[in-house]
């Protein structure tokens, strides 16, 4: 049998009650993610939509700005 080296891992007894990890009430999820270096920041869009060119607004046969009005107009309801 092969046994894997785990520190987060402990074995409790069927029998026994399962041990309760103390809550940290200080440390808030964010800082918890910084402070773990698993806090990733989120990649900036360039992307702009009003480059869109003609020829795409001629295919779906609606301009791009008559779409994003429809939409806030839904919002809005």
């Amino acid at each position: 049998m092969v046994k894997f080296y785990n520190p987060a891992l402990n074995e409790e007894s069927r029998n026994e009650p399962a041990r309760i990890i103390p809550l940290r009430e200080s440390e808030s999820i964010l800082n918890w993610l910084e402070r773990t270096d698993r806090l990733f920041k989120s990649h900036e869009c360039d992307r702009s939509y009003d480059d869109v060119p003609e020829e795409l607004e001629d295919i779906i046969g609606i301009s791009i700005s008559d779409l994003e009005r429809e939409e806030e107009e839904e919002l809005e309801l």
